[in-house]
């Protein structure tokens, strides 16, 4: 009787699924991890890259002004950047501004280049990637505003 109920509980657990699902939830969990983290990566690159843009646009519109100074764009450039929470002094600013009286129809331009490290994905692209070429997992996002002087 014994070995019977034995036999019928040890066939009954060949039988079982209970931890199938566990085992496919354990392989599938870090690849679902490493895309939700690379989602929120990406999401904050693309932050980064509008808050310049932004800042560019409000460079440019104060460039076109006519008592405009070189240093006065560039502290407007570099407050924007700070009050949004990026290192005004890892951006590369560089104005072309249109200095004297003929400025009518000329263009002034402000570009800023901006270098984003990825905090986590970086890592990974400088596992899989050895000779990339500069820092890996880092990209320098640029941006170039212009505006004409009215």
């Amino acid at each position: 009787m014994i070995r019977s109920h034995f036999r019928f509980r040890l066939a009954r657990f060949r039988r079982s699924d209970n931890g199938q699902s566990l085992a496919e939830f354990a392989l599938i969990l870090p690849i679902l991890l490493a895309l939700l983290v690379g989602i929120i990566e990406f999401a904050n690159a693309w932050r980064t890259y509008q808050v310049i843009t932004n800042v560019g646009r409000e460079g440019a519109r104060v460039a076109v002004l006519p008592t405009v100074t070189t240093d006065s764009v560039q502290t407007v450039v570099e407050n924007g950047l700070n009050q949004a929470g990026l290192d005004a002094n890892s951006a590369t600013i560089s104005l072309g501004l249109c200095n004297g009286g003929a400025c009518t129809g000329s263009p002034d331009t402000v570009r800023i280049d901006y270098p984003f490290q990825f905090r986590f994905v970086g890592p990974v692209i400088a596992l899989a990637c050895h000779d990339c070429g500069g820092a890996p997992g880092s990209v320098v996002l640029s941006t170039i505003s212009t505006m004409r002087n009215e």
